[in-house]
């Protein structure tokens, strides 16, 4: 189950029909966060550090819970998938080793589940 990336420019031209007033800031905007994917420095910054730390959080719970509840429903298990998904996909949009990310909470899982 994996999540489509939305596109960043798409986003903004939304964002300058809804708002027409505000095309210059929007556009400031706009280009501030172009510069910032493409140095991916924003992981850096508190804020994205404690949503990292959160992310990392919901899909460890979610994936534990799916891998050990045997209770759930599939309606229960799209939706912790869901979770996991919209998770990971911003992390793949922040980290600069998402692989490597992705590695780390698999080796927590394991622990996880070895205790």
């Amino acid at each position: 189950m994996s999540t489509p990336t939305p596109d960043i420019n798409e986003t903004f031209a939304k964002l300058r029909q809804i708002y027409p007033d505000d095309v210059e800031q929007i556009e400031a905007e706009q280009e501030r966060v172009s510069k910032l994917l493409k140095l991916q420095e924003y992981a850096e910054q508190e804020t994205t550090k404690e949503l990292i730390r959160l992310c990392r959080a919901d899909i460890i719970f979610s994936r534990m819970t799916i891998a050990t509840d045997r209770t759930l429903d599939d309606k229960a298990r799209a939706e912790l998938w869901a979770i996991v998904d919209a998770r990971q996909w911003f992390l793949q949009m922040v980290v600069k080793d998402f692989a490597g990310e992705l590695a780390s909470i698999q080796a927590q899982l394991e622990a996880d589940l070895q205790v």
